[in-house]
């Protein structure tokens, strides 16, 4: 039985064979990729304003979910998501900004709002990556929902395709009068 010989004589060995098989079987079966929220950049006061005082909110997570989730599997590799997690910095994000306008941020607040982060979808396009989620808003008794599909679209990376699409749901969330509506004092008119 003959040996392969590399370009100087010497044949190749067992330990190179397996080497070298192992990397090509790594190469074939691709990736796995749990995503965890990094950042969104803040929302400046010039783009929306602050509100008037007396509104005021509870923003509980409604995500149970806390095992990674498959959302995406492109070219062999799969992408994860823990959605709770991904829940949790949304609230932090979005009191954030609330507080920044004005709005009472409490445990205490009598208006409760569940929050849940779900259904992430991505697509690749020639440089650019899209992304989908579903952001589900309820009252506790579920006598009020609201679902917003949001997307955006990044030139960058996934993880700055997330960052943006979750700033610009809170910028819209910001200004929704419905949800506006939710924060205000039980039997205050404006």
């Amino acid at each position: 039985m003959r040996t392969s010989n590399r370009r100087n004589g010497c044949p190749i060995g067992f330990a190179s064979r397996v080497a070298l098989f192992c990397t090509l079987a790594l190469l074939m079966a691709g990736c796995t990729h749990t995503w965890s929220p990094g950042q969104a950049p803040p929302i400046p006061l010039d783009v929306v304003k602050a509100r008037d005082a007396g509104l005021s909110v509870d923003l509980v997570n409604n995500q149970p979910n806390t095992a990674p989730q498959l959302f995406a599997s492109v070219s062999g590799h799969k992408h994860y998501a823990n959605y709770n997690e991904w829940t949790e910095f949304f609230i932090k994000y979005w009191s954030e900004e609330l507080v920044k306008r004005n709005v009472a941020v409490s445990r205490e607040s009598p208006n409760k709002i569940l929050v849940k982060l779900d259904d992430f979808i991505i697509s690749h396009g020639f440089a650019q990556v899209r992304t989908n989620m579903a952001i589900r808003l309820s009252s506790p008794d579920d006598t009020w929902k609201k679902t917003l599909n949001e997307t955006d679209t990044s030139g960058w990376s996934l993880g700055r395709a997330f960052g943006s699409l979750i700033y610009h749901a809170v910028e819209k969330m910001l200004e929704d009068p419905d949800i506006l509506g939710r924060m205000k004092t039980p039997g205050r008119a404006n």
